[in-house]
Formats: structure tokens, C-alpha cells, sequence
């Protein structure tokens, strides 16, 4: 039986959170009850839940933001039943397609995505940097200023950034993130050079600058607001390799590595 979700939930959430075997903590209980709870569907059967899944509308987009599937259900298909009610699910409220992130070495996940019609668009690498990492960049950028990103300034983000439409808008109304830009101050206009969002963790996700040097002034000024009590970062890195050499030949070490798939709702038969 898939059942939405309810705030009384949040314990088995958090131990099947684990299961995404990502660094980060589950989030917690206020969390919970303020954002995810009601975007949540639980798969519940004769031996308690088997699975959950967390979504989000974004326009035309549906966002499978987490599916995880216990281990004592694994096998058995109930990952492909709650992706096909997923895909009705996201239908019914008005999608065309869909989006999810998948672990680059989750064979089993992939080919179950892939079988649905969805693709690879973009990839990402998150990477554990410290404040001494940070010296095998280039210097620090003069031409830009970091500021807070607000909802009139998502739409122009999302275009500069080719992130899907909406997400910036969702994450900038939640109070567990933190929205931060960095503006070419030399522009007549706003022009942007970069964006960041930090999250608990520290997890720096999503993660944008137009060059090197202006990562190194975006996470510098992330490590600066964190203060001195953080010694590192979880920063995701989205398509761009020279990047993640930088800072993989610096020391910063590999913690995940993942694609983000798209494919049709339309067409998608599961």
C-alpha cells in the first residue's frame, strides 16, 4: 500500500535515509514537518514500510528528490511499482517530465532509470575541501561581490546556470538553505559569475562559478560566514572538470559522485 507521508514518520525516514549512503545527516525532525513530510510517500506493507520516496512539483518538471528502498525489500520489484506511481503521481499534477540524481556507480538504480526512458544531463562531483585547498586555486576574483540571492533573482540564476526551472525558487523560500550569489560589480547590469547554497552538513549543493578563481571567492566566503569552527566543506561541483581536477590535485577528496537524469513523461510507459 503507498500512503502519504506523515510528521509521526520522521524516525524510519531518518534510519532509511541512511540507505542514500551520502554524507550527510538526515535531516532532522522540524525538517521533516516543514518541507518533506508532505512530498513524501510511503510504500507500507504486512512488514512495515518498505520504501519511501520525497517529490516535487517544479512546473513542467517532476523532481524525484529521493527514492530509497529498504534492503530486506530489494529485488523484488518495488523500486519500478513506486517509480510507476510516481510517474502518475507527477502526471496528475501537470508533468511532462521528469528529473532525479543517481549515484554514477548505482548499477542497478541506473538501469531500472534507464529502462523508463531517462537520460544523463548533467553531472556532478562532491568534493570534501578544506581552507588550504582553497590556495592551489587562482586568486581570489576582485571583480565580483557575494550577496544574498532573493526570488526575483532565481529566474536569471536558473538561466545563467541551465538549472532546472523553479528548483532555485523552492530552495529559496526553505529556511534550511542558504542562497548566495556572486555579482560582477564592473556590469552595468546584474551580472552573475557564480552561485552557492549552503546547507547543514556543511554541504555546499548547488555549487556554479564562471571560473576558478571565482570558486575560491564564493567558498572562501562560504568558510567565512560558517566561521572558524568549520574545517571543511562538502562542496558540489556541476559540470566542470577543470574544477574538480583543481581541487582533486590540491587533495580535496572525491565523496560522491553522481548524474542527473531527465527523460519524458509523456512517452515513459514503466
Amino acid at each position: 500500500m503507498l500512503r502519504p507521508g506523515r510528521l509521526e514518520d520522521h524516525a524510519v525516514f531518518a534510519r532509511l535515509f541512511l540507505e542514500l549512503g551520502v554524507d550527510d545527516p538526515p535531516p532532522p525532525e522540524p525538517v521533516w514537518a516543514a518541507e518533506l513530510a508532505r512530498r513524501s510517500l510511503f510504500a507500507e506493507g504486512p512488514q512495515g514500510i518498505g520504501a519511501y520516496a520525497v517529490t516535487e512539483t517544479l512546473g513542467d518538471f517532476g523532481f524525484v528528490v529521493q527514492l530509497v528502498v529498504a534492503p530486506s525489500e530489494r529485488g523484488q520489484g518495488l523500486g519500478r511499482r513506486m517509480m510507476t506511481h510516481l510517474a502518475e503521481h507527477l502526471r496528475a499534477q501537470g508533468c511532462t517530465r521528469w528529473v532525479l540524481n543517481v549515484k554514477r556507480d548505482n548499477a542497478p538504480a541506473l538501469a531500472l532509470y534507464t529502462s523508463l526512458g531517462m537520460r544523463p544531463a548533467r553531472e556532478a562531483t562532491t568534493l570534501r575541501v578544506t581552507r588550504a585547498h582553497l590556495a592551489a586555486l587562482p586568486a581570489a576574483s576582485p571583480d565580483g561581490a557575494v550577496v544574498p540571492v532573493t526570488l526575483e533573482d532565481c529566474g536569471a540564476l536558473t538561466e545563467a546556470f541551465g538549472m532546472i526551472p523553479g528548483k532555485l525558487v523552492g530552495f529559496a523560500a526553505s529556511d534550511s538553505h542558504r542562497l548566495l550569489g556572486l555579482v560582477d560589480l564592473q556590469a552595468p547590469a546584474r551580472r552573475w559569475l557564480g552561485m552557492m547554497d549552503l546547507r547543514s552538513g556543511p554541504l555546499v549543493y548547488p555549487f556554479f562559478a564562471a571560473s576558478p578563481a571565482q570558486a575560491r571567492t564564493l567558498l572562501e566566503d562560504a568558510f567565512g560566514r560558517l566561521g572558524a569552527g568549520v574545517s571543511a566543506l562538502n562542496v558540489s561541483v556541476t559540470d566542470d572538470a577543470s574544477l574538480v581536477r583543481l581541487l582533486r590535485e590540491a587533495g580535496a577528496q572525491t565523496r560522491l559522485e553522481t548524474l542527473e537524469l531527465r527523460g519524458s513523461l509523456v512517452d515513459a510507459a514503466p
